[in-house]
């Protein structure tokens, strides 16, 4: 049915909201709209509660929220507009965000309004936030599921990382509880990211989330010399795939890129001897995870996550002047559980005459675990 919050708010959200039944209760679903990680680590949380007998609303835009909507066609959905940060063409991203931070304050601020109104209309019980700190309310418990706990400044901004990571803090306070999709100890991928600060609000860990963590790889025929997994933000991403396409021409083999863009109608090209894909079904996205002899991606902590369930490594692209992705780069490297290499240093002649391990050492992780951890959280939070 078609539900509306006002006129104002019509023009820029789009609802698909049906009826429930009164005893169930209402978890609104929150992924940050920068990128697919947000929503893709949150495949795995959705299923749970789906199994638990939840109603579940999925908030979102553009390329997540059309991600979302693959993966759960039978849930509903709001359109939940928010800021859209440009990105820099070269390596100055710190500096072209930081100008914006006002602005994404103000959307934070709408973010609240939005979810005010929201609530006073349907009967929400929990807000899950993947990293979208303004959706959150002081009425009801609202969760925040964030591995950066402690921004990394670029170098020359080091000076001012105790005031970043305090602004960090004080908005992550305003939810009930901390969700770090990370292990504990030594096995954790997100190292110094994830410490937790003093005097925090209840935080646990809930392990890998991986929208492929009850698959299990299957013995398959490698016959795929290069998979390139694409994702992040524009117009990096271009200039990246635009680099793999161009080296890829000169070599011998047989390769594949997901492109990472699941909002696009069309379904598959070729260049040259490449064959580029916007997006893959989970069920294809594994066969070639499975058929390919070395893999190439972003440093993204949700792709890093899904790489690790399924013990596969990979060489890291971290996207340029993103801090975080450096830092994990650098640092999983360092453990050697991936390789990595800036953008501009990419050679892939070097990758395919040097194939990676394969074998990762981490806890295992699985549907059952989370669920247990879930269950325990709900309960705190007086949801079951």
């Amino acid at each position: 049915m078609r539900f509306d919050l006002s006129a104002k708010a019509e023009k820029s959200c789009t609802f698909a909201l049906k009826p429930f039944l009164p005893k169930q209760k209402t978890i609104l679903f929150c992924p940050l709209n920068w990128g697919l990680g947000h929503a893709s680590r949150s495949v795995p949380i959705i299923r749970v509660f789906q199994k638990m007998g939840f109603r579940i609303i999925l908030a979102a835009d553009k390329a997540p929220l059309a991600f979302l909507k693959t993966q759960f066609p039978e849930l509903e959905w709001i359109r939940f507009k928010g800021f859209d940060p440009q990105y820099a063409k070269g390596k100055q991203q710190f500096l072209k965000l930081a100008f914006q931070l006002p602005m994404a304050l103000w959307f934070n601020y709408q973010d609240r309004r939005f979810i005010a109104k929201l609530q006073r209309k349907t009967n929400i019980d929990l807000i899950i936030s993947d990293n979208r700190f303004g959706a959150f309310s002081k009425k009801i418990p609202s969760v925040i599921i964030t591995h950066q706990l402690n921004l990394q400044m670029p170098k020359s901004f080091r000076l001012f990382t105790p005031l970043a990571n305090k602004l960090n803090h004080t908005l992550l306070k305003q939810f009930s509880q901390c969700w770090i999709p990370d292990f504990q100890g030594q096995n954790r991928l997100s190292g110094e990211l994830s410490n937790i600060p003093k005097n925090f609000i209840p935080t646990i860990h809930l392990g890998i989330l991986s929208r492929f963590l009850s698959a299990k790889p299957e013995p398959t025929k490698k016959d795929i010399d290069l998979l390139v997994i694409l994702s992040g933000p524009e117009p990096q991403r271009s200039q990246l795939e635009e680099k793999v396409i161009r080296q890829l021409a000169e070599e011998i083999g047989n390769f594949v890129i997901l492109r990472g863009l699941p909002q696009l109608q069309t379904q598959e090209k070729i260049s040259h001897n490449t064959r580029l894909l916007n997006h893959a079904t989970d069920e294809l996205f594994l066969e070639l995870i499975n058929r390919a002899k070395q893999i190439l991606c972003r440093g993204g902590y949700s792709t890093i996550m899904d790489l690790a369930n399924l013990k596969r490594t990979a060489l890291l692209v971290p996207t340029p002047g993103q801090t975080e992705q450096e830092y994990l780069a650098k640092y999983l490297s360092g453990k050697s559980l991936f390789t990595s290499v800036n953008q501009d240093d990419i050679i892939l002649k070097d990758l395919l005459n040097n194939p990676q391990p394969n074998a990762l050492a981490f806890p295992e992780t699985s549907v059952e675990k989370l669920e247990a951890i879930l269950r325990q959280q709900l309960e705190s939070l007086g949801i079951l």
